[in-house]
């Protein structure tokens, strides 16, 4: 729906959760989790910690709600970096190189995604009994990383039936090693990137370099 097409209450509600969720931003990019309260964001927007709890189930569902929005970018940038390509191999290249790129933009996203990988978080993301969960958008989160995963492993089964990719590689253990080997790849620590400054290589050099690693492990007759 439209927001011209909502009532004047609807539309102040959310630009009420709008703002709670860039305070909430601001607040976990500059600190992480554990040092941020609900009292802080509160208290930043000039409201009562029972306001936020109106919009937001608690401090772990207004996290999960900026790291979706991060997803969210990442999956617009994914979907535009492959439209255009037409092997499974090439597909696989442009993932990663956009996925690098992200990295470079959006930083403070990519750290907030990592963090949720934890295993605390996890458990709060399985429903109980009931069926509920303690993550209020816990069925968004997982879609969001469902849909990441199978650009992969689309981008794999294209790639075995078009000759881009080996035929005997295993397609779910590929794109779990994909996905293992991407992060990696994408997070250059510190000391490496003083010797990669050392030897006058740029971030590129060393992104393709890597690429040009992982796919020649990956790559058929019609690489």
């Amino acid at each position: 729906m439209k927001i011209s097409k909502l009532s004047r209450r609807e539309r102040e509600k959310l630009q009420r959760r709008n703002d709670i969720l860039k305070a909430a931003e601001k607040r976990f990019f500059n600190k992480g989790y554990d040092e941020v309260s609900m009292d802080d964001i509160a208290g930043d927007l000039e409201l009562s910690k029972t306001t936020l709890y109106l919009y937001f189930k608690n401090k772990p569902s207004l996290y999960f709600a900026v790291v979706i929005k991060g997803m969210v970018i990442l999956r617009n940038i994914l979907k535009n970096a492959i439209k255009n390509e037409e092997s499974g191999l090439g597909k696989i290249m442009g993932i990663i190189r956009a996925y690098f790129d992200y990295i470079q933009i959006h930083l403070d996203y990519y750290g907030l995604n990592l963090s949720s990988r934890a295993i605390r978080f996890t458990k709060m993301l399985k429903p109980n009994e009931e069926g509920d969960t303690e993550i209020e958008n816990a069925e968004e989160y997982i879609g969001l990383t469902k849909e990441l995963l199978e650009m992969l492993i689309d981008a794999v089964s294209l790639g075995i039936k078009d000759g881009t990719i080996r035929k005997n590689l295993n397609p779910l253990q590929t794109v779990i090693f994909l996905g293992s080997t991407i992060d990696f790849i994408v997070q250059i620590s510190p000391e490496y990137k003083l010797l990669l400054e050392m030897y006058s290589i740029t971030a590129e050099e060393y992104l393709q370099h890597s690429i040009d690693v992982l796919l020649r492990g990956l790559a058929g007759e019609k690489k």
